[in-house]
């Protein structure tokens, strides 16, 4: 198992995401205001900028963080860092998460405007949801809970990726 990033490490982290978001004051001639930094991000994602309310910040994943430190210091603090940036400048509402405003400011830092690391997650802690099956027109899908829940208590909707029909519970389209 893959221990959790240093303290040195996290603070490291922080300054380097400070950093990005002064560079940018300068890039774009405006004051950005430092944002929170968590290290309480687990899974497969490497970082998220999250708004809940008023509330901002960005969580880092601390395991893959440890696993991959200089290519996540380099490249996942300035994606996370250029999400917040398109939402101080932009607004989410009118743009794509990994759009065209997002590669801009990634391409300003002369950065890849690449959307996801692809990332050996041998060691690193992850959860382990329930599976429910699911079936389209075409497969089954093996659904989370946290999906099967927004179906069931929600009424939410999904469609296959491939033949675009809704996918329903395999109780259902055996029932």
């Amino acid at each position: 198992m893959i221990e959790p990033i240093s303290e040195i490490q996290k603070r490291q982290v922080e300054a380097a995401t400070a950093t990005y978001i002064k560079v940018a004051s300068g890039l774009y001639e405006r004051k950005f205001d430092p944002i929170p930094v968590h290290f309480d991000l687990r899974g497969k994602c490497a970082g998220m900028y999250e708004i809940k309310g008023k509330s901002k910040r960005i969580r880092y994943n601390p395991w893959l963080f440890a696993k991959y430190y200089e290519e996540s210091l380099s490249n996942t603090v300035i994606h996370e860092v250029a999400h917040y940036l398109v939402d101080c400048i932009y607004g989410l509402r009118r743009v794509k998460p990994h759009g065209r405003e997002w590669k801009s400011i990634m391409t300003d830092f002369g950065a890849p405007p690449k959307a996801t690391g692809d990332y050996d997650l041998t060691g690193i802690p992850m959860r382990q949801y329930e599976r429910f099956a699911y079936k389209c027109g075409c497969r089954t899908h093996q659904l989370t809970s946290v999906r099967h829940k927004r179906i069931v208590q929600r009424g939410y909707q999904y469609r296959c990726q491939y033949c675009h029909s809704f996918i329903e519970s395999d109780r259902a389209a055996n029932g």
